[in-house]
């Protein structure tokens, strides 16, 4: 068996406790894109939006909103718009931390040697 030199000891030791700051039921493709997406457009978006954008069903992307509400990482707001009411979904304060582990874990696994 291979032994692991330092760098390497290190590099796991970090992506290992990198992932325990991740809540891995918001480590989804489609949730990871939501809120990556709600944090570039910081006036909010709405769910047809939405919908267009990430070309999934209005269910799978209702489930994949109520959850992210659900613990805090966006807030759905209604906003009046032309005699309208619409809602907008926005990101939070605790979803732009939890986007940051994400993008920072990321950044760790990119460092694997091919």
């Amino acid at each position: 068996m291979k032994r692991m030199n330092i760098d390497q000891q290190n590099f796991v030791k970090n992506l290992i406790e990198n992932s325990k700051k991740i809540n891995s039921k918001a480590f989804t493709l489609t949730r990871c894109i939501l809120l990556a997406i709600m944090n570039y457009n910081k006036d909010g978006l709405q769910f047809r939006e939405l919908t267009s954008l990430l070309n999934i069903t209005d269910g799978k992307l209702k489930s994949n909103l109520d959850f992210l509400e659900e613990v805090g990482y966006i807030k759905k707001v209604q906003i009046q718009l032309d005699q309208r009411k619409l809602h907008i979904y926005l990101i939070t304060k605790s979803g732009e931390n939890e986007l940051k582990k994400i993008i920072n874990w990321i950044r760790i696994l990119a460092n694997v040697e091919w």
